[in-house]
């Protein structure tokens, strides 16, 4: 089930089911095989595929292999893809930053580590390696200039999500400063493990992208499917194009 369609920026929530149309956003979302909607989705936020500082137009990918085995299961820094100073990691500088609610971990066992009940309906899109934030269910992706602290916004962004059982239990907010520009929930995955949410807005800058999801790994409790409280997913790859400087 796919959607490639313009959503009206004075809505608050929308998803596939309630799409209204006009030229300012593009709201892409996919389960199956979601490969062709990513496809699409790239292109809208530009063909080079950005891998050093100081380049100009292009997008940014982030699919969390590059996270050496020693980090993982722990709690990441909020500027792993974003470090600064002489000894930082060019190719971790890739202008993505996230708040420091909650525990960000990155795991190649499907956070089996975490929540052996929840393992099992957990998987990887690309690699062996996804990420949650595994002690909270709401938190924010803010950006910067690709290795440099400074505030920096982006036009889109997009995540694939692995495990969404029910259709209003994960969404994406995104916002300009304080206001937001709506709230987007990911499909209910239908042929395959994978969903996808990406939102380009053609007339606004994204400052600030809210995730929230139902339930968190550490509670040690089962997933929906499995007779839990709660529909627990984990992420892999994140898109957005090349942020610039606010």
């Amino acid at each position: 089930m796919i959607l490639l369609t313009t959503i009206a920026i004075s809505a608050c929530s929308k998803n596939k089911d309630e799409a209204s149309f006009n030229d300012n956003i593009v709201a892409v979302t996919a389960t199956g095989d979601i490969n062709a909607q990513l496809d699409q989705f790239r292109q809208l936020l530009g063909e080079q595929l950005n891998t050093t500082p100081d380049v100009v137009g292009g997008r940014r990918e982030i699919n969390w292999d590059g996270v050496p085995d020693a980090l993982l299961s722990q709690k990441l820094p909020e500027n792993f893809f974003n470090p600064v100073g002489d000894q930082a990691s060019v190719a971790n500088q890739r202008g993505l930053v996230y708040s420091a609610a909650g525990n960000f971990q990155v795991s190649k066992t499907n956070f089996a580590e975490v929540n052996a009940e929840a393992a099992t309906e957990l998987s990887s899109f690309s690699g062996n390696k996804i990420f949650a934030n595994v002690s909270a269910n709401k938190w924010d992706v803010e950006f910067q200039v690709a290795g440099k602290e400074l505030a920096a916004s982006v036009k889109g962004f997009g995540i694939v999500f692995s495990d969404v059982d029910l259709p209003k239990s994960t969404s994406l907010e995104f916002f300009n400063g304080e206001r937001s520009l709506g709230k987007f929930f990911a499909p209910a995955k239908d042929g395959s493990n994978f969903s996808f949410l990406g939102v380009y807005f053609k007339n606004e800058k994204i400052t600030r992208v809210r995730v929230e999801h139902q339930g968190q790994l550490d509670q040690g409790q089962a997933d929906i499917t499995n007779n839990g409280p709660a529909d627990l997913v984990a992420m892999d790859n994140f898109l957005y194009n090349e942020p610039v400087k606010n």
